[in-house]
């Protein structure tokens, strides 16, 4: 896992491994059933779904993240 992967992953719940990449609990909205896909990119970018389409910038607020961190450092 990259690092960005790894950041993302570590702030959500009820995390589990689907097909080829997780599904996890929106924390945008009140999520009883996982409706968050995560999948890292092979050139390390974070690529997140909800959904319940909640907006990106709302979940990535939501666990304390910014749009900048879905992405590798140079």
């Amino acid at each position: 896992m990259d690092i960005p992967l790894q950041k993302v992953l570590a702030r959500l719940s009820k995390i589990r491994a689907q097909g080829s990449g997780w599904v996890a609990s929106c924390p945008s909205h009140p999520d009883k059933n996982p409706s968050l896909s995560i999948k890292g990119t092979s050139d390390g970018k974070v690529l997140i779904w909800c959904h319940a389409e909640c907006e990106t910038d709302a979940i990535v607020k939501a666990i304390g993240l910014e749009m900048k961190d879905l992405f590798p450092s140079d």
